[in-house]
């Protein structure tokens, strides 16, 4: 069973794999791919230095960056619903396997990124797989000598998925000392040494990579000032919280759709807690499992919506004793198999026939907007064009050779004035006349007279205005662009 969901989850992420890199974070990991260099963000720090070493092994054989992050992309996604179902089933039954690997294959979020250069799957798979052996470390049905055991095998695949993904160092630590408290002491010193020693090698082999060890942890220790300063609640106070949690709602909305209602039935159901709390190891095991990485979330950051995919699988399995529980609670056990339909047919023709953030098309359509922006603006001369974007400059860079482009950060320059004339804000190339003033982004807002709407094939968009070199460029509200003349 565990083999054909493999199997049918990577059918289904292979017809929707992009062709160019996705997101500047896709660019920085194919910079990396070339020269790892965290401090120069060649990728980000910490480096994800074993992720890029697996890349670079793919891509001798693909010569292609791209395809080589998308070829994990969709093994990683595929991996993970084989193992929520192996967990699943240790954890339940067959019958809450089976749903809970349904519903993570059709969730939508986690299909689309099946598909684009990210490593966010990834993230995923390397969650569900330590949970599964942790939980063999706590599993009261174990002897403990065999719990020890699991717990040292549990520890090794920790310790190297922190080179993979190092968030994971933060969000698996309560499920290591749960499983701990299962074995000797002896054995949890072991299984912390082992971790430990892991963690070292993954630091020291990204340090003697990145061109000494105190380069690569003063990379790490800006990233974690920037981080903290821009959006933790120790940077910024209470209104981080507000501000994290909103964006942690958007993200589990869209990652969850149709399931949040079967989340929150496993919550409030009398029945369901009732089930559920039999097992308290098991109970301790979810909860401390889901909670870890949803209050970092919470308190110091959720960039973006591949983030929630620690938490994704577990939820599943949440949403899978709740079709369970409403089953039973509305006495129409019958009922069970048409809710588990609905579910998995309402998010996925979410991700195939809908137009929302992450669907099929709106991927299709910006994977697809690359090469056709692209093309659309190798026919204005360079010296009289200026490319604006917020948050897309490296990706743009990567693409798009020729016309200058302004970059700007909405959240740190939200507000500003920018004159257009070569002498006063020299870039290269100019000369004088009028200039084509381009908006990149979709999430930039063209305000005031003058803009020109142009609709590539696929449906991506470029703003455009034809306006003297006199004029002046005004950004308000962060993303708000107006041409003053």
């Amino acid at each position: 069973m565990a083999l054909a969901l493999f199997g049918l989850a990577l059918l289904t992420r292979l017809p929707f794999a992009t062709s160019n890199l996705y997101a500047p974070d896709s660019v920085l990991y194919e910079r990396g791919m070339a020269q790892f260099d965290p401090f120069d963000h060649r990728p980000q720090p910490p480096g994800y230095l074993w992720y890029i070493l697996v890349l670079r092994a793919i891509d001798l054989a693909t010569h292609d960056p791209n395809r080589a992050m998308t070829i994990v992309s969709a093994l990683a996604g595929a991996a993970t619903v084989a193992l929520v179902y192996f967990l699943a089933a240790r954890l339940y039954d067959e019958r809450t396997a089976k749903v809970s690997a349904l519903f993570v294959l059709t969730a939508v979020t986690f299909w689309a990124y099946g598909g684009v250069a990210y490593p966010y799957t990834l993230l995923g798979a390397l969650t569900i797989l330590c949970a599964l052996l942790f939980w063999r470390a706590v599993d009261p049905a174990q002897p403990r000598t065999r719990r020890g055991l699991h717990l040292v095998v549990a520890t090794t695949a920790w310790g190297i998925a922190i080179g993979f993904r190092s968030d994971l160092a933060i969000f698996l630590a309560p499920l290591w000392l749960l499983a701990a408290t299962r074995a000797t002491i002896a054995t949890a010193a072991l299984s912390a040494g082992v971790t430990a020693a892991l963690v070292g090698l993954w630091v020291l082999a990204s340090g003697l990579a990145d061109g000494g060890l105190a380069r690569f942890l003063e990379a790490v220790s800006i990233q974690s000032k920037f981080v903290n300063d821009r959006y933790s609640v120790f940077g910024n106070g209470p209104i981080a919280i507000y501000r994290n949690a909103y964006e942690l709602g958007r993200f589990l909305g869209r990652g969850l759709y149709f399931l949040i209602p079967l989340v929150v039935v496993t919550v409030i159901s009398t029945e369901a807690r009732r089930i559920e709390l039999r097992d308290r190891w098991r109970t301790a095991f979810i909860t401390v499992w889901l909670l870890t990485p949803l209050a970092f979330y919470l308190f110091i950051h959720v960039g973006e919506y591949g983030y929630i995919f620690s938490v994704l699988p577990g939820l599943a399995i949440v949403a899978a004793r709740g079709t369970i529980a409403l089953a039973k609670g509305i006495r129409m056990p019958r009922t069970f198999k048409w809710i588990v339909m609905a579910v998995v047919l309402g998010n996925a023709a979410i991700f195939l026939l809908s137009d929302t953030p992450l669907s099929a098309h709106e991927i299709a359509r910006h994977d697809r907007g690359i090469d056709e922006k692209v093309a659309y603006l190798a026919t204005f001369a360079p010296d009289v064009t200026q490319v604006v974007t917020a948050y897309d400059d490296v990706l743009v860079n990567r693409y798009l050779h020729g016309p200058p482009v302004l970059r700007y950060d909405p959240v740190a320059t939200p507000e500003f004035t920018l004159s257009l004339a070569c002498d006063v804000a020299p870039r290269k190339p100019c000369s004088d006349g009028d200039v084509d003033v381009v908006l990149w982004d979709d999430l930039l807002r063209a305000e005031g007279p003058g803009w020109q709407e142009v609709r590539m094939p696929d449906g991506a968009r470029l703003r455009i205005a034809h306006v003297p070199r006199s004029a002046s460029l005004r950004v308000t509200a962060g993303l708000g662009v107006e041409i003053v003349r």
